[in-house]
């Protein structure tokens, strides 16, 4: 049986919008559907992360890079496709075959990519220790914390320096050492994105290029430590980073005199 999207079924549009991930690591971001930015991503499991003008034609979904070169003068657009075509499509499941040389150049020769929906792709059986997590100063306003959380909920975070959200001015209330045991709902937010983050198999581009802040993360889990350093995430990891920002800014411990230094 045939599957087609057609561009008039809002439903089925909206349907595509997310982050739809394979157990290898490669990557589906579907931010926009209406041809109107390149908020799309691919990612393969080399690592490589792109990003595209979504078209949708009939069953086929076009990542496409739309250029101009100096090769004719600036004057004829090239068009690069990346086409993808739908096998099958659920909330949850995207089956999906690469349709363009491009795209199978992209996802080395992949014959058919079997992506889920990043917020249903729960590793269960992961078992939390502990995770250390901390951030540097950038060419701009990037807050420094240096963060601890446990299974018990306890945490610790000193944040040296933290910027206010009104512009370039420091925040001296919110600068110090905490300590505290998180909410449930934030503790449980963070376990979930350590859960949909493929942690068993999950790498990271280790370029420190730049003057963009660097993130560490150390998680143990499993038995196991997983040490990561880097200024590019890539965007599977984007949720997991995005709640340790959201425990570091919304923790609310209490105030301490005593220092401690956490493992780096």
């Amino acid at each position: 049986m045939k599957f087609f999207i057609w561009t008039s079924a809002f439903g089925q549009l909206n349907k595509l919008k997310g982050t739809w991930i394979t157990p290898a690591q490669e990557l589906l971001l579907i931010d926009d559907t209406t041809n109107l930015n390149n908020g799309n991503y691919l990612s393969n499991s080399q690592l490589q992360d792109e990003n595209f003008e979504l078209f949708i034609y009939g069953d086929t979904l076009s990542f496409q890079k739309r250029y101009y070169s100096s090769r004719t003068n600036y004057e004829k657009l090239y068009v690069d496709r990346y086409d993808l075509k739908l096998l099958k499509l659920t909330d949850t499941v995207i089956i999906a075959k690469p349709a363009s040389k491009h795209a199978r150049d992209f996802f080395k020769g992949r014959d058919r990519l079997a992506f889920k929906r990043q917020e249903f792709a729960i590793a269960s059986n992961l078992k939390f220790e502990k995770i250390v997590f901390h951030t540097t100063e950038c060419f701009g306003t990037c807050s420094v914390y240096h963060l601890q959380v446990d299974r018990s909920k306890s945490f610790k975070l000193h944040a040296p320096i933290v910027y206010s959200n009104k512009g370039f001015q420091s925040d001296t209330a919110l600068q110090g050492y905490f300590t505290g045991q998180l909410s449930d709902t934030l503790y449980n937010k963070l376990m979930k994105a350590l859960q949909t983050s493929n942690l068993q198999t999950l790498r990271m581009r280790s370029a420190l290029c730049c003057d963009g802040s660097i993130s560490t993360i150390i998680v143990y889990f499993n038995g196991q430590r997983k040490y990561y350093k880097i200024m590019f995430p890539p965007t599977i990891a984007n949720n997991l980073i995005a709640t340790l920002y959201q425990v570091c800014q919304n923790s609310n411990g209490t105030k301490t005199n005593e220092k401690f230094k956490l493992e780096e």
